[in-house]
């Protein structure tokens, strides 16, 4: 049966999953269920691929979601962080990381953190200074007399 992570400070605003060599979901925290809005079902199957099925019909870019996920998969030993955009315009920040037991990769952790806020107001503070820079820029103004 699956297992709830405990919900530590660490844990608190990201969503957790674990998944074995098997690539079944082998614990995942409750957050993690209310980002994706898993239904029972997956979570109860423990079946990845049931799960990676809905949630790249929630990305904006499901092609490049499921082929990183190959490539972290590919590549066991990597540490991998992205951020991609949901079709409902959340950001998401992603992260994983192989587990081991002794010298052998037995599954990955998962981690997302929704970070629409913080990425909205990076394109805020992007976006004013450009306004504020483009003023300054007096080389392309053209001077005519009148």
């Amino acid at each position: 049966m699956i297992r709830l992570l405990s919900q530590g400070k660490i844990q608190a605003n990201a969503g957790i999953v674990v998944v074995d060599s098997s690539r079944r979901m082998v614990s995942l925290n409750r957050r993690f269920i209310e980002m994706w809005s898993f239904p029972q079902h997956i979570i109860v199957s423990q079946n990845e691929g049931q799960a990676l099925e809905l949630a790249s019909s929630l990305v904006e870019n499901s092609d490049l979601f499921l082929h990183r996920i190959q490539e972290i998969y590919t590549h066991t030993d990597l540490e991998a962080y992205d951020t991609f955009k949901l079709k409902d315009g959340r950001m998401f920040e992603r992260s994983s990381l192989p587990q081991y037991l002794e010298d052998e990769c037995v599954g990955r952790i998962w981690k997302f953190r929704e970070i629409t806020e913080r990425h909205q107001s990076k394109t805020l503070i992007d976006i004013g200074n450009k306004i504020l820079l483009f003023p300054a820029n007096h080389n392309n103004i053209s001077h005519t007399k009148l």
